[in-house]
């Protein structure tokens, strides 16, 4: 039932894309995060949360509009976990995006998404500034999947100076160790006031990254979530060009801070520099949005079921 819940839940979403009409939402759970990393939320300016009842009003009025999914971020989803039982609930599907560093909890109709920037210890906690990291959401992934026979777990990587060059390793790890059921790769978008100039990436380290994707496609299948057509919209000569007027994602998936304010241009701020824009969502949006959709996109789409 679940597979064909999420198969109409799709042709849903199709259906208003080809109409023009938002289908999704990205919702900063809470503006605090116990983690100490530059990223696009530290570049946002500090709000005040909404209550439990109110974020859970603001979600029975989205589920009244249609909306079909929702990206639970932050800050840290997870430092509000009570909350997070209470608004999985609503929405048809859920993508909570962590940082793994909090052990995890199985929500209704929610797929977890944690954030993995390297293939060991070493790289990741170097990128997010802060040691033990990597250990504890190795920890925190391995008693999440011997707890619950299904908990949708996908490894989003976000590609940058210190780990481009990792791609097949992080790939193989996860493949081997068994613990999620694929990975997810950005790349670095820079956003101004976040901190992140050591982490940029040159044009021809991003086109590096594309070449080394689409050969990691050909080896590890449906693991690499990223479809070849969604590798293709992370090459620059497609961001060179692209800016909120044009973006899928600014237009179909609106974001949404923690006192519910609507967010300029997308879920990384206006402060985004669109033209070396890494971010998946907006690939997968690009690719499914037009007719024909790409079909593997689709399946891809698909596959990151919930629970």
């Amino acid at each position: 039932m679940g597979e064909l819940r999420d198969l109409a839940n799709l042709s849903k979403l199709i259906w208003k894309m080809n109409r023009k009409q938002e289908f999704g939402f990205s919702f900063n759970v809470a503006d605090r995060c116990p983690i100490g990393c530059d990223c696009y939320w530290r570049a946002q300016r500090r709000v005040k949360e909404l209550s439990d009842d109110q974020v859970i009003k603001f979600f029975n009025e989205k589920k009244e509009k249609g909306y079909l999914i929702v990206t639970l971020v932050g800050g840290e989803p997870y430092v509000r976990p009570e909350l997070l039982e209470k608004i999985t609930p609503i929405i048809p599907a859920n993508w909570l995006v962590t940082s793994g560093t909090t052990p995890l909890r199985k929500f209704p109709c929610t797929t977890h998404f944690v954030s993995v920037d390297g293939v060991n210890a070493e790289t990741h906690d170097a990128v997010r500034k802060s040691s033990g990291l990597y250990n504890r959401i190795i920890k925190n992934i391995s008693r999440a999947r011997a707890a619950w026979q299904i908990f949708p777990i996908y490894i989003h990587t976000v590609l940058n100076t210190k780990n481009q060059n990792q791609v097949r390793e992080i790939l193989r790890t996860w493949l081997s160790n068994g613990l999620a059921d694929g990975v997810v790769f950005s790349t670095h978008t820079p956003i101004k006031g976040a901190g992140d100039s050591t982490l940029r990436l040159s044009r021809f380290e991003r086109i590096n990254i594309v070449k080394e994707l689409q050969r990691c496609k050909d080896e590890f299948g449906d693991f690499l979530v990223n479809t070849k057509a969604m590798i293709r919209f992370l090459h620059p000569d497609f961001t060179d060009s692209q800016n909120p007027t044009k973006c899928g994602t600014a237009h179909f998936v609106p974001s949404f801070d923690a006192s519910g304010g609507r967010m300029k241009q997308c879920i990384l701020s206006e402060k985004a520099d669109c033209t070396q824009c890494g971010c998946v969502i907006t690939t997968m949006i690009e690719t499914v949005r037009h007719f024909p959709p790409d079909l593997s996109s689709l399946r891809s789409l698909a596959k990151l079921r919930t629970n």
